[in-house]
């Protein structure tokens, strides 16, 4: 238990370490910069991608290995938080902030790009392993709609790919590292949907 919620802190703070460098960079692309506000993007998509390794790990265990997931979500959530830590640390934004001010970044940060995309991933991997709901072509193309949709609130949509995805895993393990290659692809074309689509429609020539 002590080990699966210190890879979930481990595996948040990564993606903390790389969204703290986004924001404080100069990458663009063109219109799209990952600097700044940009940043966002950054544990909007990789949280709940993160979701899948540390499930599909964990759950291919024999016995009841939930709780286990919970805390590695536990540890992301709290690894994700290190953000505000990292800003108060290495980019000051005035002389008088402490580390106590923070905290509301550390719990806001989990609570914003986790623990929702967890709770779809969790119902989505639950409908998929009952046998409620069966993944076809049909469905999957469903799911990756709604998760594009509803990605744009920090990418809570996105948690329902990667229960889908940990589904697949725990059917199909010999496959679980092109799932989660797939998966990434997937993750981070449904988050830039709109920003891919504004993308090619400004680029479009005009008639």
């Amino acid at each position: 238990m002590a080990i699966a919620l210190l890879v979930g802190y481990l595996a948040g703070l990564l993606i903390a370490i790389i969204a703290f460098t986004a924001e404080n960079s100069r990458i663009a692309f063109g219109s799209y910069a990952l600097y700044g506000n940009g940043a966002l993007i950054v544990p909007a998509i990789l949280a709940p991608f993160a979701l899948y390794p540390g499930w599909a790990w964990l759950l291919a265990h024999e016995g009841d290995r939930r709780l286990e997931a919970v805390l590695y979500t536990l540890g992301l959530h709290f690894g994700v938080g290190m953000w505000a830590a990292l800003e108060v640390v290495l980019n000051p934004q005035s002389a008088d902030v402490t580390l106590l001010s923070a905290a509301p970044g550390f719990l806001l940060s989990g609570a914003l790009f986790v623990l929702p995309a967890a709770l779809l991933g969790a119902a989505t991997l639950w409908l998929v392993r009952s046998r409620r709901v069966t993944i076809t072509p049909s469905t999957a193309a469903f799911g990756i709609v709604i998760a594009a949709f509803t990605g744009l609130l920090f990418g809570v949509g996105l948690g329902i790919l990667s229960g889908g995805a940990v589904a697949l895993a725990l059917d199909r393990p010999a496959r679980r590292v092109a799932i989660g290659g797939a998966l990434l692809v997937l993750q981070i074309v449904a988050g830039n949907a709109p920003i891919i689509v504004a993308l090619v429609t400004n680029s479009s020539p005009t008639p």
